[in-house]
């Protein structure tokens, strides 16, 4: 009765899964509705918030003023979340010190000309007008004037309204370290206003230029906490001056309301209040439109969660103060109109490609001090005056339409690097394409290929639903990747089927063993050739019944050779069991095929959440999955010490592929501009480079040397050694091949020249002519007495190819026969698999 084949568990996982994907929610309407509510009231608070912003006036907002003027002008707090001073507790008294800083970096950026400090009066170096892009450099910590803690606060009664979860915790966004990373991405609006400056003893200006911006910070505790914190700022940007001014917005800050206090002077407040009162007023009649549906809150901060909640969790609020340097280096010849009209001409040429000559694209460079009024700390870039330059260069990047081109440079170059990899795999192909040679190859070095080319195909074919600018090349990439994967693949059904019936054999024989008791190897155990025989048609003759045999000396336990001439295969005679072995069911290919997708869809989301873990275990997470993912030839270097077989794939697939798969990784671990912005480890790829390398020179030792070189014995199952060592003194036991004995062919005792009678010895080397190709073949046969530990007798042997039944041909002849027939050429036995 057949059995019926369970399918396997990964598929029926993966089936529930897609169908709880196409699944909607039932509690979504619900939920809308509550969020509509708590959306409603942070809307009315918005607008609240925008009044006060009107209202204001420069000057209005200063935590440092003494009780004479507050009892005249006011106690210099504001009636915003987070800026009403004692009812909030925020460290305002860092404020002054905070623009103080923000003016020296703007100073530095800009030197004064002649004694002149130009970028007070807004007429120094150009500046790019669009600083859209990402930068990334080092930071370092210094604390505030005074110390603030979670526990300090009572978010209770400062807002209330809301369950804060988590306040009675240390906060998020908790920088504790003296230095780590960040990495800042500023999306510029396309749209500036123009705005009338004040008078120059208003100083420092604006520049009568200014728009919206938002960013996103991503900075990395590397000797504090370990965390990796992300946020979204929002704020505005002075074009002609290169200064941003950003901050983060939360229920218990509404910083985006309150930024034009934070300004450093009278002429940037005036212009971002009236910038903001527009833009802000716009949001906030929109959202309050589509309050029922759309609960996302505007300006949020955090980028886990951007609905509106009423159960928030507190964290770390920031104020991003960036001066962008000027993109050209500063030139006593060159005039400031000079310098914008190039750096307009290059901005016009990354917005609007019409192929202008561009002899290099300056980096996009900012310097930057964060404050945290909550937490009480300051953040600075690392680099000059503080650092010298050598060690530091604060914040590099590239702008956006240069990293766009970056990314699809790279897609290009791994779309013809994975090309690569599909034509090395055709032309592996075409020399694997029998019986024979499609069982040398390993089942497991073809799986690992197939599955990164499908993670990589999942990727590519992910990313092209959203990609905009780059949807050519990653379409390009996905088409490559789908071709390798489904060419692998086809591949690998073929040496699977191929391969199955070797490993019922083995798993029958080591049901046979339980079941007997016996904990010795028996001959059918480790029979490669057994396994591999059957996998051909049968001889064309008969095969004799074997007599009393003789096996030449080298040969450890292997293939019996019949005295006569006649072979017997080895592993031939085989115990009848006492039982029929239960048949397990066939493990079908199309189960295989759906445990790898499961499998690359478990590591895709591992790496992407991996994004999220500490540094040190991010780092280890993807250097050990490289490391499993190089060490491709393992399996295959053991199916060669299985098998005893030499040879499996073509030295040009296998240093091809390594090279081509090394080539994405030394991207990302060597260079230092790679357009992730990762950190390069120059060590781990060294390792994994040596890694790599390693396990090919492996492979060249089983090719030179033999597949069993430094082995012991015993490790490997019995196999027929196609390279014996032919000696001399075995002659008496008829163990040297048919045609290299004397009594059969008295010929062949040669002489050196040149000595005397008495002085004759046999010469090392033997002439027979080879069956396959009718050349001569010569065969070195040690002498009596003679080492045979060699590197000349080992590189010597393989030459000649000896058969079971004594037979010898030239390696390359016999070699090049056994791909279509597993038969000798001269007897017709059955031959054992290389």
């Amino acid at each position: 009765m057949p059995q019926l084949r369970r399918p396997p568990v990964p598929a029926v996982v993966f089936f529930f899964f897609i169908i709880w994907l196409f699944i909607p929610g039932d509690d979504l309407p619900a939920q809308a509705i509550i969020l509509s509510d708590v959306a409603s009231q942070r809307i009315k608070s918005y607008h609240d918030a925008l009044d006060i912003l009107n209202q204001t006036r420069w000057g209005d907002f200063a935590p440092g003023r003494d009780a004479e003027h507050a009892a005249t002008i006011g106690d210099g707090f504001l009636n915003l979340t987070g800026f009403r001073g004692e009812k909030d507790g925020f460290a305002w008294e860092d404020l002054e010190r905070f623009r103080e800083r923000g003016s020296e970096l703007s100073h530095y950026a800009v030197p004064p000309v002649d004694g002149q400090q130009l970028w007070d009066v807004a007429a120094g170096e150009a500046m790019w007008t669009n600083v859209s892009g990402i930068v990334q450099g080092d930071w370092v910590r210094k604390p505030g004037s005074v110390v603030k803690r979670y526990d300090e606060y009572n978010l209770t009664d400062s807002v209330p309204g809301l369950d804060w979860m988590g306040d009675k915790a240390d906060w998020a966004r908790n920088i504790t370290g003296n230095s780590g990373s960040i990495l800042l991405r500023v999306d510029g609006n396309k749209t500036i206003e123009v705005y009338e400056q004040l008078a120059v003893d208003e100083a420092p200006l604006g520049g009568g230029l200014i728009r919206n911006v938002k960013g996103t910070a991503t900075i990395e505790d590397t000797t504090g906490s370990g965390h990796t914190w992300e946020m979204r700022l929002w704020g505005v940007h002075w074009p002609r001056q290169g200064v941003i001014l950003m901050t983060t917005t939360s229920e218990k800050f509404e910083g985006i309301f309150g930024l034009p206090h934070l300004t450093p002077s009278a002429d940037y407040f005036q212009s971002s209040q009236r910038l903001l009162n527009s833009t802000l007023a716009g949001v906030i009649a929109r959202k309050e439109e589509n309050v029922l549906i759309d609960q996302t809150m505007p300006w949020n901060s955090d980028m886990d969660n951007p609905l509106y909640s009423a159960y928030p969790s507190p964290h770390c609020e920031f104020i991003v103060y960036a001066q962008v340097h000027p993109p050209l280096p500063q030139n006593h010849e060159t005039t400031p109109i000079e310098s914008e009209r190039v750096i307009h001409a290059i901005e016009s040429e990354l917005e609007h490609p019409l192929g202008a000559p561009i002899e290099k694209i300056p980096r996009l460079r900012m310097s930057t001090v964060i404050y945290s009024p909550d937490c009480g700390f300051f953040l600075e870039s690392k680099g000059p005056p503080d650092f010298p330059p050598g060690q530091a260069q604060h914040l590099v990047g590239l702008r956006n339409e240069v990293h766009v081109h970056h990314i699809k440079t790279w897609l290009l170059m791994y779309a013809l690097v994975v090309s690569g990899q599909v034509f090395l795999l055709k032309d592996q192909m075409k020399e694997t394409f029998t019986p024979s040679t499609m069982g040398r190859v390993s089942f497991w070095t073809i799986s690992v290929m197939v599955v990164v080319d499908g993670m990589t195909f999942l990727a590519a074919a992910t990313w092209v639903s959203s990609a905009a600018s780059t949807f050519l090349p990653t379409l390009a990439l996905m088409f490559a990747a789908f071709l390798s994967m489904t060419i692998g693949g086809s591949f690998l059904g073929k040496i699977h089927e191929v391969q199955l019936p070797e490993s019922r054999n083995r798993q029958a024989a080591d049901r046979t063993t339980s079941n007997s008791g016996n904990t010795t190897s028996t001959p059918s155990e480790g029979a490669t050739p057994g396994a591999g025989a059957s996998l051909l048609p049968g001889p064309v003759t008969a095969t004799p019944a074997p007599s009393r045999v003789n096996l030449p000396q080298g040969q450890t336990g292997a293939a019996p050779v019949v005295a006569d001439g006649a072979s017997a295969v080895p592993n031939l005679a085989r115990a009848e069991p006492e039982e029929a072995p239960t048949q397990t069911p066939r493990q079908a290919f199309q189960d295989i095929i759906v445990r790898y997708i499961f499998t690359g869809l478990c590591l895709s989301a591992l790496a992407i959440s991996s994004t999220t873990w500490y540094p040190v275990l991010r780092s280890i997470f993807l250097n050990l999955c490289a490391f499993c993912y190089l060490a491709l030839w393992v399996p295959q270097i053991y199916r060669n010490v299985i098998r005893n077989c030499r040879k499996a794939l073509r030295w040009r697939f296998v240093v091809g592929q390594s090279i081509l798969r090394l080539l994405p990784i030394a991207y990302f671990w060597i260079y230092k501009g790679n357009f992730l912005f990762a950190t390069t480890d120059l060590r781990a790829f060294a390792a994994l480079s040596a890694w790599l390398w390693l396990q090919i020179c492996v492979l060249a030792a089983q090719d030179m040397v033999g597949p069993r070189f430094g082995v012991p014995v015993g490790w490997a199952p019995e196999a027929w050694d196609y390279h014996p060592v032919l000696r001399e003194d075995n002659l008496e036991g008829g163990g040297l091949p048919i045609g290299l004995v004397v009594d059969d062919h008295p010929g062949l005792d040669r002489t050196h020249e040149g000595h005397d009678d008495q002085q004759k010895r046999r010469s090392p080397a033997r002439v027979i002519d080879c069956s396959i190709c009718r050349e001569i073949l010569e065969v070195p046969v040690v002498n009596a007495g003679d080492e045979t530990t060699s590197v000349a007798n080992a590189f010597a042997r393989r030459m000649y190819m000896v058969t079971p039944c004594r037979h010898i041909f030239h390696t390359e002849c016999l070699e090049g026969w056994m791909k279509f027939r597993l038969q000798c050429p001269i007897c017709r036995e059955e031959l054992p698999p290389l």
